[in-house]
């Protein structure tokens, strides 16, 4: 006899793999009793039962690192909880290279491991053998040996987790299929089963692979789709050792591990297949898909050639299983931008195992707490644009994730798939000119320009790539002349209205009760006093203000100022994105390009910084604000797209007695880094204060109107924790920074880096970032003693420390 659903529940979770049954093991162990975990036929029969069950902390991001490494203390632990046995075995994991720069990357994320305390240590060819004796050893470079890095049995940890959830007060239910989230007054209320209705207070998206069509029910958007994942497990090997490390072999597309006696070895595939396109049977449960190997013949032969072995052993089994694949990478993991109480946890990329435990309580602690725990805004499903979440991009776009899973890593790597869907009004001037395009949310934006007989295509490195040479030519030009880029694509949200003010004053740190033709920088915070943006805001009339944000954070801008608007308040909310061209023009000659194609005075006393005013080039009305993101004297420029090209013409033609470059995002990159400007995502999130990032000058606590998170921001800067972003610069113009590099203060890590490029002006590689106070100290100041040095390729390279920007400290040049 089942049991019987109970008519409420304060959280009801929807699915019963790794990530359902981790945030309901997760909330019932801090005393969330009241959490429902409803299964549509029998825990793990998703995706979770066939997984191949790696742990690895050999992580890209921050959050990975600390989902994996958490990961492996709840393995160690869970059974003495529970009595379940999640079949962990600790054997450790080595990654091998075939190529320089491959082992270039290992480096690197052996460097980034040491900021949470993760064991990796580099190693020779002859300990590699030594270790894994199967392997050919032909072509090996070395590689990076993790101690704790290990496999579990899925199966066994997912029942662990639900184990502990019961015990905790927790209910599971089986053999349930949720028919629909209900909401009320754009909140999740509960949820309609073919058992009857749950209410509840949150509602938990765990669905896998069924999550996407799950959300699209509500208008929630969960950007993944499943991609068909083979492995093979040999027949049984004599003395085959038990503690055999787990093998990758990234070159190889190929990952080996022990099982039971016999090698389980999967791929990354060259080429991936989306599965599921005309839906996901109903009656789905532990399936497999069907085997073809022309799928898996070129990735099986480079195995069999590293793994001799296999071509004199048989194969047990053949298997082909679905998996769930983001378009971006990044996971899904926190409250739906529309629904409140509704969240998702999906879309992990085959790293459900090592990440679950992690991602699992994550998400449970951002349910109680109310907001997320630590940075997890990679993964906030506001992320996502509408077209992004829809079954024709995800179809492309996914089936490249997977096959990037193991591809090299590059720095600025691009994607090749549904490209060309978003081009201002400049692209094919601009591609006219050389431009190499990159991506950003689908738009694509120059990254650097190639002279003419060079094809403007990345080739990529960990070193410097073809377009190094090139973009120093356009921070040169910057620097000295003067330099155009596109920025059309930049956010531009108009908050309208009678209350229009008011309402900024109360989003908005800085004073937005100001003039009409003025502009400011400010942030907007949460109410812990955190950064939820930095965007300009400039005043075009009384009741009429423009909101600029970066690319990637445009809608989730959007959503921050449409969820604050109060009722009653009459305030109008506008993406006008599209509706301008815009081009920056910056450099110490920007003033004479500007007087040549305009009618306008654009002395400094006439067209002061932060102001905007509007004119004609040539035959165009344009707004330009003078505003600069290169630490150089600029404008940027706004135009209708029907007078776009007609504008960016006019510049061209006049900057040619100016020594006018157009610029690329690499080397905007690297100037913004040298002046020590920030990018928030980069060096700051919804975690980070004002006071650590160095600006409180954008912040007005003694305005008439409080900006949200004022006293929290005020009770953080009082008490003055770190840790501190500053600027650091190599000593050695060789080596290249990208990010998260840690740096040493007197040998010992004190911070990392989160954005580094190669400065002209500086003639080395810059970078910022964060660095916690020395022992006993109080006041940032402190950082400035010691020495320091930045680790590269495991290689500890000397360094400077300035709590002030290398470039232009006093901004002269950008206020002249």
């Amino acid at each position: 006899m089942q049991k019987q659903l109970p008519s409420h529940a304060q959280v009801v979770i929807i699915g019963g793999g790794i990530h359902g049954c981790s945030v309901a093991y997760h909330l019932a162990k801090e005393g969330w009793k009241d959490v429902v975990l409803l299964e549509r036929k029998q825990l793990t029969s998703g995706t979770t039962w066939h997984a191949a069950g790696l742990v690895g902390q050999l992580q890209g991001s921050h959050s990975t690192t600390v989902f994996a490494k958490y990961g492996v203390e709840l393995l160690q632990e869970i059974e003495a909880e529970t009595g379940q046995n999640p079949g962990f075995r600790q054997s450790g994991s080595i990654s091998v290279a075939v190529n320089e720069e491959r082992l270039a990357e290992l480096k690197r994320k052996a460097d980034f491991a040491s900021l949470f305390g993760v064991e990796a240590h580099h190693m020779t060819m002859p300990e590699i053998e030594e270790r894994w004796p199967l392997m050919n050893p032909e072509g090996v470079l070395g590689g990076i040996w993790m101690p704790s890095d290990g496999s579990a049995n899925p199966i066994d940890l997912t029942t662990a987790l639900a184990k502990g959830a019961r015990k905790h007060g927790a209910q599971i239910f089986e053999h349930i299929k949720v028919d629909e989230v209900l909401v009320e007054g754009g909140k999740a209320s509960g949820v309609r089963t073919d058992r009857g209705t749950i209410t509840a207070d949150v509602v938990v998206n765990c669905g896998g692979m069924w999550a996407r069509e799950l959300g699209r029910q509500n208008g929630v958007g969960v950007p993944l789709h499943a991609c068909e994942h083979y492995y093979l497990v040999t027949e049984a090997i004599d003395d085959l050792p038990k503690d055999l490390p787990v093998l990758r072999s990234y070159c190889d597309g190929t990952y080996w591990k022990e099982d039971a006696g016999k090698l389980l070895f999967g791929f990354a595939h060259f080429q991936a297949k989306p599965w599921g396109v005309q839906g996901i049977s109903e009656d789905f449960s532990f399936d497999s898909l069907p085997f073809v190997e022309d799928d898996v013949m070129e990735v099986l032969e480079l195995a069999m050639n590293r793994v001799p072995l296999l071509q004199e052993i048989g194969i047990r089994t053949f298997f082909n299983g679905p998996e769930s694949y983001s378009y971006d990478g990044r996971f899904t993991l926190g409250e739906a931008p529309d629904i409140k109480g509704y969240f998702v946890l999906a879309g992990v990329n085959s790293t459900g195992i090592q990440s679950g435990p992690g991602a699992g309580r994550a998400l449970a602690q951002w349910i109680m707490k109310g907001h997320p725990p630590f940075d997890l805004s990679e993964m906030d499903p506001k992320r996502c644009e509408e077209f992004q979440a829809r079954d024709p991009y995800l179809r492309e776009r996914c089936p490249e994730t997977l096959v990037l899973t193991y591809a090299m890593h590059w720095p600025n790597r691009q994607r090749e798939t549904v490209r060309n869907l978003r081009r201002t009004p400049f692209h094919h001037a601009l591609k006219a000119h050389g431009a190499c395009f990159a991506e950003v949310q689908g738009w694509e934006r120059p990254g650097w320009f190639a002279p003419e007989g060079t094809e403007p295509k990345y080739q990529y490195s960990f070193g410097r790539q073809n377009w190094f040479d090139f973009a120093q030519q356009e921070q040169k030009a910057a620097r000295e002349a003067v330099a155009m880029i596109d920025y059309s694509m930049l956010g531009k949200l108009m908050v309208e209205g009678r209350d229009a003010e008011n309402f900024l004053q109360r989003i908005c740190t800085n004073n937005m009760a100001m003039k009409v033709g003025r502009v400011a920088y400010t942030m907007m915070l949460n109410d812990r006093g955190g950064i939820e943006s930095d965007v300009t805001v400039a005043r075009h009339a009384v009741d009429a203000f423009m909101v600029m944000s970066s690319i990637s954070h445009t809608r989730r801008d959007f959503l921050h100022l449409r969820d604050h608007i109060r009722p009653g308040q009459e305030v109008r909310l506008r993406d006008v994105t599209p509706s301008f061209g815009v081009l920056a023009i910056m450099g110490p000659k920007s003033r004479d390009l500007l007087a040549a194609v305009s009618d306008v005075d654009v002395s400094n006393a006439a067209f002061r910084f932060n102001s905007l005013q509007t004119f004609h080039i040539g035959h165009a009305r344009v707004t330009a604000q003078r505003l600069s993101y290169s630490g150089e004297l600029g404008w940027e420029i706004f135009v209708t797209p029907d007078f776009a090209e007609h504008v960016f013409e006019e510049l061209m033609e006049a900057g040619r007695e100016y020594g006018l470059r157009l610029i690329g995002g690499e080397a905007l990159n690297a100037l913004r880094i040298e002046k020590g400007f920030v990018h928030w995502g980069h060096d700051m999130a919804y975690t980070e204060a004002p006071h650590q990032i160095g600006l409180e000058f954008a912040c007005k606590p003694d305005k008439e109107i409080p900006f949200i998170g004022r006293d929290a921001y005020l009770e953080r800067k009082a008490a003055n924790e770190g840790p501190f972003l500053c600027s650091v610069r190599l000593c050695d113009p060789g080596p290249l920074l990208h990010h998260n590099e840690p740096v040493l203060r007197d040998g010992k890590i004190a911070g990392y880096v989160t954005a580094g490029a190669y400065g002209y002006s500086a003639g080395s590689a810059v970078g910022l970032c964060f660095l916690s106070l020395p022992d006993g100290a109080t006041d940032k100041s402190a950082l400035e003693n010691g020495t320091y040095s930045v680790v590269v390729e495991g290689n500890v390279i000397a360094a400077q420390i300035s709590l002030t920007p290398f470039y232009d400290a006093k901004s002269a040049r950008m206020l002249s």
